[in-house]
């Protein structure tokens, strides 16, 4: 496990870098609006950035980067793309550690009271509509035996420039849409800054159960004016129905109640990403020294 100290020297390196990229941008940092992922000219939806997130997801056991203990990688390696045909399984919302890296444009908006002292901020457009809310009234957390959801609990304050936001409460969900999940016990520290028409989103999700120490990941979006025409009620495509709604159905026949898996270290695709692009196996099983250039160093020597 990770000692405390390497973990509060993480938490604390990720604050400083984003509380320092902020200070430019302190006289802008609203955040409400609506929110696209970079896009060419004239498109409300881009690829740009993440591009297999946004699209069929990423390759199978490309774990580079993921601090797992053996469980997380047993987890993982249980996976079978197939599950996602399951009528269980085929309308998950994408949850809170995961939402804004898959197809996405958001939509943030403020709750004030008559005093016009800000309540919360409301969070909508990420995949199946796990909306978040972000209580900054000060409230507390529930207890720990409260329902757990896609979208989690959170409350969020300002530090300067940086909305910093805790959310607990959280079901199990994706890190990366690959079968790389994390547990129920997990707890994602987000941090929002503003630079002009562009927000920037760092992540950091902690979870005791499969990570060995926090994932951190960013991501961005460009104010999109436009998207407050798009047809997110109706259309085709993108913000068409079927993007927000879903009605799961049988679709392939197989034994009644059978849910599609491996079992351990019978994944046939363990080394075919690494294979692909010429990786040791090892590296894209993931685990906290692969996220490190000293790992790739190491690598080379041998």
């Amino acid at each position: 496990m990770l000692n405390t100290r390497r973990r509060r020297f993480i938490e604390a390196s990720v604050f400083a870098v984003v509380l320092f990229s902020a200070q430019s941008a302190f006289a802008q940092f609203d955040i409400v609006g609506p929110w696209g992922p970079p896009a060419a000219p004239g498109q409300f939806f881009g690829f740009f950035e993440d591009n297999p997130e946004r699209q069929d997801g990423p390759a199978l056991v490309d774990f580079l980067g993921i601090p797992w203990n053996e469980a997380g990688r047993a987890r993982a390696l249980s996976y079978d793309g197939a599950l996602l045909t399951v009528p269980e399984h085929q309308c998950m919302p994408h949850p809170s550690m995961y939402s804004y890296w898959g197809p996405a444009g958001l939509r943030i908006s403020a709750e004030l009271d008559d005093n016009l002292a800000l309540i919360a901020y409301h969070i909508g457009g990420t995949f199946r509509r796990a909306d978040r809310t972000i209580y900054m009234d000060g409230r507390p957390h529930p207890p720990e035996y409260a329902p757990h959801t896609w979208a989690g609990f959170t409350t969020g304050r300002w530090v300067g420039a940086t909305l910093i936001t805790e959310t607990t409460h959280l079901k199990w969900g994706w890190i990366k849409r690959n079968g790389a999940v994390t547990s129920d016990r997990a707890r994602v520290t987000t941090f929002y800054n503003r630079h002009g028409s562009v927000l920037t989103i760092t992540v950091m999700v902690h979870d005791p159960v499969y990570l060995t120490e926090p994932f951190v990941k960013t991501v961005d979006f460009v104010a999109a004016p436009a998207a407050v025409a798009a047809p997110f009620g109706g259309g085709t495509g993108f913000g068409a129905p079927t993007f927000f709604k879903c009605f799961g159905s049988e679709e392939i026949v197989r034994e009644e109640h059978f849910v599609p898996h491996y079992l351990p270290w019978a994944n046939p695709f363990v080394k075919e990403f690494a294979d692909r692009w010429r990786l040791p196996a090892e590296a894209a099983l993931g685990g906290a020294e692969t996220a490190l250039p000293d790992f790739m160093w190491r690598d080379e020597k041998r």
